[in-house]
């Protein structure tokens, strides 16, 4: 059920960012549900409106802005995903949070890959609407911020001004903490697999130049997260088959975010390949040996001894011994001997220091 006197906490808590510029349009065919909701949230200085059906909600839309619609999947003959669509139609930067009092793995997975910002369950506590507008609203900003980020890099390419290498590895650093901000346990990841990859790079003796090309690769190496599902990327429980296929589009999905800016073809090799195995049964082309991209072997390593350190959804930290067993023990299999070989290395004259 709706618990109306729960919100007062949640909403005093600092990491909520509901605010009374909120425009929200609730759609449900449930009046005690709309007046709830309404209440709460006029409560809280949104702007609110409700529609009781598809037609009205779709009125709703064509005739005011909002920044969030909760949508109830069951609207009579219309299922609330359907109606998104044709919402998102009206209003492509509307966030669509999906509710229904029947839910299923399947239909949340569904409604994310169909456009969702998040999915809920009825019933559910007015704490757990006022955290999905808080989610939804983060994620929006990430979007926004990923929108301009791209919008930059493609103004200085076509500039094609000395200014866009001296801001090159700012832009590309204020991308990766863009997409960790969909997931703060991973906060600083790729910042970490940079600093990593490029000390392997030198430990084997690449030319500075290809050392740098590596640094920009790692900083983008999980860029392609941006386009998947928080709610993915942050579950507890083991991935099923079908969320594991949406985890490992990630390379392909940096490459499609990177691959109009044609300057940065070079970059597109090792975000695509870093989680090919040496012996062949890694994804997303199932390459392997040298056939793989010596920047890929040398982000693989870094990227799976960084993940070892650090806490992840589904399970605690390891330490520093942890992670170069899991190396050593991968030599030949998941990693290039050599790039094992150097990484140790690095490891060992750290220590030093």
């Amino acid at each position: 059920m709706l618990v109306v006197n729960a919100d007062k906490k949640v909403r005093s808590h600092p990491s909520f960012a509901l605010s009374g510029g909120d425009r929200i349009l609730i759609v449900d065919d449930e009046p005690s549900v709309l007046e709830t909701l309404t209440a709460v949230l006029e409560e809280a200085g949104c702007y609110v409106r409700t529609a009781s059906g598809p037609g009205e909600a779709l009125e709703r839309v064509s005739e005011n802005s909002f920044h969030i619609a909760f949508v109830d999947n069951y609207l009579g003959a219309v299922q609330g995903v359907t109606l998104m669509g044709e919402l998102l139609k009206l209003s492509p930067d509307l966030a669509v949070v999906i509710m229904t009092g029947n839910p299923s793995l399947d239909l949340a997975v569904d409604a994310l890959k169909q456009g969702a910002s998040d999915f809920i369950c009825k019933p559910f506590r007015v704490n757990e609407l006022l955290v999905s507008i808080d989610h939804v609203k983060r994620k929006k900003e990430v979007e926004q911020q990923q929108k301009d980020l791209v919008a930059h890099l493609e103004l200085k390419v076509k500039e094609k001004t000395d200014e866009l290498k001296q801001t090159y590895l700012s832009v590309l650093v204020s991308f990766s903490k863009a997409v960790e901000k969909k997931d703060l346990g991973t906060y600083g990841h790729s910042v970490r697999v940079s600093a990593f990859s490029c000390d392997i790079a030198t430990t084997l003796g690449l030319a500075k130049e290809e050392v740098e090309n590596i640094r920009a690769a790692s900083l983008l190496h999980d860029i392609g997260k941006i386009g998947i599902s928080d709610a993915i990327l942050s579950k507890k429980a083991p991935l099923n088959d079908e969320e594991m296929t949406i985890i490992r589009s990630h390379p392909q999905k940096g490459v499609d975010i990177i691959n109009p800016l044609k300057q940065f073809d070079f970059l597109l090799p090792a975000i695509l390949h870093h989680h090919e195995w040496y012996d062949g049964s890694g994804y997303p082309a199932g390459l392997s040996g040298e056939a793989i991209p010596l920047a890929a072997r040398i982000i693989t390593a870094a990227d799976t001894y960084d993940a070892i350190l650090s806490d992840r959804p589904y399970r605690s930290a390891a330490d520093q011994r942890k992670a170069v067993e899991v190396l050593t023990a991968g030599a030949g299999m998941q990693f290039d001997k050599q790039v094992v070989r150097a990484f140790i290395e690095v490891l060992n004259n750290s220590r030093k220091t």
